[in-house]
């Protein structure tokens, strides 16, 4: 399958209805778009009777289109909401629309052309990666999923309250209404959830009640006769385990639920402990949900950590696949659209020079999993990625805290549990405050709380470089970097691996190192340097052994193996025990090198999994950096 999401071919004989030319279908009604949505969509699922009086509310598409659908949501959910309520649109397509399309067609519905200009300046980019867009001013998110609908399905965890399902008609499209698709339709429904479609063919009113739907078929819109309003009836379907492998599920391991706990602690206040990128980040996503939050950080001032690095780069990693290959893309994506809505991207653009070696970059080139504007080929095989940029962590960090309560010289000694939240307290054992919940963003300092001694944090030094010098068109990559940066280069950085407790010190000897990297990867620059302008600064990154980032809900380390002690040697979980956690502590750290890039969607996972809203991530990304993983794999290698 090309990594590029395939770009339906349009129809626009009749101006007014677009026709997918795959499909030889329409996607809305020439006899009025916006009124069908109201009218099938809206109406069917009882919207917006079923969000009044609620303070989130969350809906799933199938068949985003050309959008409509969600603008008519939205415009009738800025006229009927409570003043903080929010609403959760999650939506799936499996063949995105260009911008200029979508914007096409929906000129003709000027009644939504002001949440339509919102939706068109932030129009999701084409890739197999999900993606958040907040609206906050209206208390709106949407999450775009691309792929087909039963395999998008398949990784959501959540619960929806309502649906909207318009793919084209089964004839046409049998692949998004099978009964796969239902399954996972219910599985992800809330109790009492309304379904609406605009088709009654009989294979979709028998699958919707095979899995715990009551069908009605109600009078249809314009010359269709007829279309389906029903409701969810049955609950506590269950799903297989996705930790184990298949032989397990064979041989019957799946008995329990999921392993790695996940819970929504539903907080009103919450503590972060630690004012770098990784707490700023979760910290904007809570401000997102109108949720206090306190961050705690034990330096003077902000900067102290990694963070203080006068700039770093916000490019991608693209993986030729694996688990966590969405999740990369999304968190690139998701980096470049918060940094341009918090003004504090500068958007360079990045070459990254292929290595002698490197076929992996080649592969990608030949299937780029980016739009041309986004991702392009230059001579030699570099690859231009063309959004990508500079950031400077101060200024996003300080846009980021923006709705946030800052503390400063605030060390944290240790967390309590008290009543129904958590109490912090200081070196002196003073009571610093209580939350609901807590945040362990610090960084190195990560494993010095009892609760997190179990992740393998290891850690490296990094130094940069920055000062005068001929600054090349675009950053370059090959291992190490260099970028433009205030009319002069920065450009490093080193990787050495270093003792706990050790400090960070810039030195010579690794100012020399970055040198001679910046004399191979740009030697006309190296040779434009002021060396006398250079300064130079050095940082510990934390980092885990798989390489990958850390978040997510805090396992108690020591009940989890009891609980779970069976499976090391091979034997079924028969307890329904939810996985042991310490309630409300969650995690965000082990970013590496790639902390800029990593740490905006990670806060937004983190903030939507207290609140309990519909999973960002598939399930298999979520788990592959969930701190539990570590404690999966102890047991397997005893």
């Amino acid at each position: 399958m090309p990594r590029l999401p395939p770009e339906p071919l349009l129809d626009w004989s009749d101006p007014a209805a677009p026709r997918a030319a795959a499909f030889g279908d329409v996607y809305f009604s020439r006899g009025g778009g916006l009124a069908e949505s109201e009218a099938v969509f809206l109406a069917g699922a009882s919207l917006p009777e079923g969000w009044r009086n609620r303070d989130r509310f969350a809906l799933c598409e199938l068949g985003f289109g050309t959008g409509l659908n969600v603008l008519a949501a939205w415009k009738a959910w800025k006229t009927t909401r409570l003043p903080h309520a929010q609403l959760h649109i999650s939506t799936v397509e499996a063949y995105p629309l260009a911008k200029a399309g979508a914007e096409r067609a929906l000129a003709h519905f000027p009644e939504v052309a002001d949440v339509a200009s919102q939706l068109l300046a932030r129009w999701p980019v084409r890739a197999y990666a999900p993606q958040r867009l907040w609206f906050p001013e209206d208390g709106l998110s949407l999450t775009l999923h691309t792929g087909e609908a039963e395999q998008v399905l398949a990784g959501l965890t959540g619960q929806f309250d309502a649906w909207f399902l318009d793919g084209f008609a089964p004839a046409r499209n049998p692949d998004m209404w099978s009964a796969e698709t239902f399954s996972h339709i219910a599985r992800l429904s809330a109790p009492g959830a309304r379904l609406a479609t605009f088709t009654v063919a009989g294979e979709v009113r028998r699958r919707l009640s095979d899995v715990g739907f009551t069908v009605e078929k109600k009078p249809g819109f314009g010359t269709k006769r007829e279309r389906l309003e029903a409701r969810f009836e049955l609950t506590g379907r269950g799903f297989s385990d996705p930790h184990l492998t298949e032989p397990e599920r064979k041989a019957g391991l799946n008995t329990c639920g999921p392993i790695y706990p996940y819970a929504p602690s539903h907080p009103k206040r919450v503590a972060v402990i630690g004012a770098g990128v990784a707490g700023a980040s979760v910290a904007a996503a809570l401000s997102l949900r109108g949720i206090e939050t306190v961050m705690l950080e034990a330096a003077r001032e902000l900067g102290a950590g990694a963070s203080g690095n006068p700039a770093g780069l916000v490019m991608p990693r693209l993986d030729r696949g694996g688990v966590l290959g969405a999740f990369h893309l999304a968190a690139y994506l998701h980096a470049v659209a918060s940094y341009e809505a918090l003004g504090v991207f500068e958007s360079r653009g990045v070459e990254q020079l292929v290595a002698a070696d490197d076929e992996a970059l080649a592969d990608l080139l030949a299937d780029p999993p980016l739009p041309q504007d986004w991702l392009s080929a230059l001579p030699g095989g570099t690859a231009l990625y063309a959004r990508a940029g500079l950031v400077r962590p101060q200024r996003a960090i300080e846009a980021m805290l923006a709705g946030a309560t800052l503390l400063c010289e605030s060390p944290v000694e240790a967390i309590e549990r008290a009543d129904n939240g958590w109490l912090l307290r200081a070196p002196d054992q003073r009571a610093l405050l209580k939350a609901d919940a807590v945040v362990l963003a610090c960084g190195a300092a990560l494993t010095a709380f009892e609760p997190a001694r179990f992740l393998p944090i290891t850690l490296s030094r990094g130094q940069i470089e920055w000062g005068s010098g001929r600054a090349p068109a675009h950053a370059r990559v090959r291992g190490s970097y260099v970028a433009p940066f205030d009319g002069g280069v920065l450009f490093g950085a080193t990787f050495d691996k270093v003792s706990d407790g050790a400090g960070a010190t810039a030195d010579g000897v690794s100012r020399e190192r970055n040198l001679e990297a910046l004399r191979g990867l740009a030697p006309e620059v190296a040779a434009s340097l002021d060396l006398s302008s250079l300064q130079s600064r050095a940082a510990l990154r934390a980092t885990t052994p798989d390489r990958a980032p850390i978040a997510g809900l805090l396992p108690d380390a020591e009940q989890w193996l009891a609980q779970y002690a069976p499976l090391a040697h091979g034997r079924a979980i028969e307890t329904d025990t939810p996985p042991p956690a310490h309630e409300g502590v969650y995690v965000i750290g082990g970013l590496g090198a790639r902390g800029l890039t990593l740490a905006p969607l990670l806060g937004e996972i983190i903030a939507s999994e207290m609140c309990g809203e519909p999973a960002l991530l598939p399930q298999i990304a979520r788990d592959a950096i969930h701190p539990a993983r570590f404690l999966h794999r102890a047991l397997k290698r005893r």
